[in-house]
């Protein structure tokens, strides 16, 4: 890219070809004038010009400014003036695979937390230094955020910083692609660390105990049956309560999972498919078959099967304040460790126990392959290195003829 020089006050006589002719300007201003090509953000080209009183100083202009645009690191005067809330939106509009429901928690993300601390920050001004301590700021309840807004007290767990951390450096990741920034200043910063969430299941007992307490608090049938779904089909919350009449064959002793409640970028509930896109069929256990046609008595294919007091679909967040803390409480259960995903964990483990292969769990469950399951429950599965070794050393006695000890 051209980079010129220009001096405003004085031009060549054309004859001499020395500087001896005075310009119209002369006398105003500064007298040396850098000029070069800059690119728009809309792929337009239009001449910038900066002006200087000492030619020293324009001549370093002219070669950090070349060194720039041959480096790829120059940054147009529009780009300078971007703001971090431009990248966010950006960003989110650039989003086309993610679920509504991600797509909702990366805005409030966004919302409360990122944009009261950096919305109006030029890009190309933050520094790293900033991010550190802004990520210390949230783990000790400092940080700046959004105060109409309902949060937690307190500090951050490393968990709820990472999902806040998620749309502040993309949004950063996605400046350097538009060419609003050179580097991304969040690029290896480091994260507290975020522990795995301990996995709870519940023995038989247990479930028992809370499926009674479900069904007492409203005497409704639903809330009982609910919980028993999750317990031992392994249903997600979503799954359960989007299920429709059609959707069950008691002759097959088979639930048809076709559809899930989600959320989409405004946080209006809605249906949507299951998640990873798997349509499934989840076994019925047999103590289930008569509530669930007391349940399904009278109503049409397209009906809800768990229906609320009123008789419509149920609403899991009203379901879980008024139906599932009430009903843990009233069995004597821990609140704070049991959530309705722990009931998937007690499906798994007591369909493991009960002799279930990795790829039938992998098929009730609805993993996207049989190695996240494998992930998430290997240690369930009972330790069977013994009885291979035993039939292997069978199998080698046998093929060489020897007489087994």
């Amino acid at each position: 890219m051209k980079v010129w020089i220009t001096d405003r006050w004085w031009g060549e006589d054309p004859t001499t070809h020395k500087k001896t002719r005075k310009k119209s300007d002369f006398g105003a201003g500064s007298r040396w004038q850098v000029s070069y090509y800059e690119e728009k953000n809309d792929g337009t080209r239009a001449i910038v010009s900066r002006k200087f009183a000492k030619l020293a100083d324009a001549e370093a202009f002219r070669t950090r400014t070349e060194h720039q645009l041959r480096e790829g690191s120059y940054l147009s005067q529009e780009s300078l003036n971007r703001t971090l809330l431009d990248a966010a939106n950006a960003w989110l509009a650039s989003k086309k695979k993610p679920s509504g429901a991600s797509l909702h928690k990366y805005r409030n993300g966004l919302e409360i937390w990122v944009l009261p601390a950096w919305g109006r920050r030029k890009l190309s001004t933050i520094q790293r230094t900033e991010i550190d301590l802004w990520l210390t700021s949230l783990a000790d309840g400092t940080a700046p955020r959004d105060v109409t807004r309902r949060v937690k007290r307190g500090g951050m767990s490393p968990g709820g910083i990472a999902g806040v951390w998620v749309p502040f450096q993309a949004s950063l990741a996605y400046a350097v692609e538009l060419g609003w920034i050179s580097k991304n200043p969040a690029r290896g910063v480091e994260l507290p660390k975020v522990r795995p969430t301990e996995r709870v299941f519940l023995d038989y007992v247990e479930v028992e105990r809370l499926v009674n307490a479900a069904r007492s608090i409203r005497g409704q049938l639903s809330d009982a049956v609910m919980v028993e779904l999750m317990a031992y089909s392994g249903l997600r919350p979503g799954e359960a309560v989007a299920l429709q009449i059609q959707h069950v064959d008691l002759k097959r002793r088979r639930i048809r999972i076709r559809r899930t409640v989600t959320i989409d970028i405004n946080g209006t509930p809605t249906f949507g498919e299951p998640k990873h896109g798997e349509r499934r069929e989840v076994p019925i256990a047999p103590h289930l078959l008569d509530d669930l046609a007391q349940l399904m008595q009278g109503k049409e294919a397209s009906a809800p099967l768990l229906e609320s007091v009123r008789g419509h679909f149920i609403n899991i967040h009203n379901w879980r304040g008024r139906v599932w803390n009430t009903a843990v409480d009233s069995a004597g259960l821990d609140r704070e460790v049991l959530t309705p995903k722990a009931l998937r964990h007690t499906a798994a483990s007591m369909a493991i126990a009960a002799g279930a292969d990795v790829k039938v769990v992998q098929s009730m469950l609805g993993h996207a392959d049989a190695s996240m399951t494998l992930n998430t429950y290997a240690d369930l599965w009972p330790d069977r290195l013994d009885e291979v070794t035993d039939a292997v050393s069978a199998r080698r006695s046998e093929a060489l003829g020897l007489q087994s000890s």
